[in-house]
């Protein structure tokens, strides 16, 4: 009778129970919370750079890079160009014809493909982006392959992809110049 009386232990065996399930709770807001800022950060990438490409009256090479460095700035912490790849595009319609993608750059070790096309095809753009005659748009997109920190079981590994449409500031961006010119 004494032994069906005895609770101590109790708050040992009760913690042993609790205790997994804390901590699965605890780790997967901590992974949850992380795959959240990384697709946050993605999408500040994203838009920023094609606002910087936006704003430039020609672009060089150089610019390029420097905006490929910066867009490293952005990401923070997170290496996006070791993890990720960013491609910028310059997407136009003359005439009647369909919109082409007239130059492309992309930087990163990712190896996601460009969702708009490649660089001299005919520009695959969403049905809400609609390119009168004479028209360009600059698109960025950003592909980032998350990796958990402690265990994949919330969210796993996986890609995190976002695209950003921003129309020059002074016409269409045909090219991009070399570093001569």
């Amino acid at each position: 009778m004494r032994v069906l009386k005895d609770q101590r232990g109790t708050v040992l065996l009760e913690l042993a129970f609790a205790l997994p399930i804390m901590m699965l709770i605890i780790f997967g807001g901590v992974e949850l919370t992380r795959f959240l800022l990384n697709a946050q950060k993605i999408n500040r990438v994203a838009m920023s750079t094609a606002d910087l490409v936006s704003q430039s009256r020609r672009v060089t090479e150089g610019d390029i890079m420097n905006m490929f460095t910066a867009s490293q700035a952005v990401m923070g912490d997170s290496v996006i160009l070791d993890h990720g790849n960013i491609i910028i595009s310059s997407v136009t319609r003359t005439g009647d014809d369909a919109p082409q993608v007239r130059w492309q750059r992309e930087n990163g070790s990712h190896g996601g493909a460009s969702t708009i096309g490649n660089e001299g095809a005919s520009a695959n753009l969403p049905n809400d982006v609609v390119l009168d005659p004479g028209d360009g748009v600059i698109v960025v997109e950003v592909y980032f392959k998350h990796k958990p920190f402690l265990f994949d079981t919330v969210v796993g590994e996986r890609d995190i992809y976002q695209m950003a449409f921003f129309r020059p500031r002074f016409g269409t961006l045909e090219e991009v110049e070399s570093n001569n010119g």
